[in-house]
């Protein structure tokens, strides 16, 4: 009797394990996959229209953002300052600039520059044209939050003899 429920329970695995492959033995699929990298699939309770239209390519991805090349020690020539975006101005006495917000609260939140149109991108907090633009490599910026008010763009770049060195801006109203 065991090997009578032994085998039947064999044979229903087997069987089911048949169904669900479609009986195919080639590995080759017999249904769309149930989903497509990159789709996002229809709300809950929704259905997609049908598109019998041929799919639109991506758009094209803007041009990279470059400089020209220099020679290695060349320092690349200044954009100048741009004309849209909150300015933001390198004051006379950073150490002055700086130090007045000694004991306050200071967030910072990381920004991109672009070193075309320097223009300095901050998410959420938008466009700063600095003045004057910054030349150099690895150029990395970031915004002070003083109190919660935007206050400072701060940039560090790497020198044509491999130094760090960072300046601060101070965001005009």
């Amino acid at each position: 009797m065991l090997r009578l429920a032994l085998f039947s329970f064999a044979a229903i695995v087997f069987s089911l394990a048949v169904i669900a492959c479609g009986g195919d033995d080639d590995a080759t699929p017999t249904a769309a996959p149930a989903f497509t990298i990159g789709v996002s699939s229809p709300a809950a309770g929704t259905t997609a229209p049908a598109d019998d239209s041929k799919t639109e390519p991506p758009p094209e991805s803007p041009a990279p953002i470059t400089v020209a090349p220099t020679a290695p020690g060349e320092v690349p020539t200044a954009p100048p300052v741009s004309s849209e975006g909150t300015p933001a101005v390198a004051p006379d006495d950073e150490g002055l600039f700086i130090g007045q917000f000694q004991g306050q609260p200071v967030d910072t939140e990381g920004c991109t520059y672009n070193p075309t149109t320097a223009l300095v991108t901050c998410p959420g907090r938008g466009l700063y044209a600095i003045d004057p633009p910054i030349v150099g490599q690895d150029i990395s910026c970031s915004i002070w939050l003083v109190s919660g008010v935007a206050r400072v763009i701060q940039c560090t770049k790497i020198g044509p003899d491999n130094a760090a060195s960072t300046t601060s801006y101070e965001i005009l109203d």
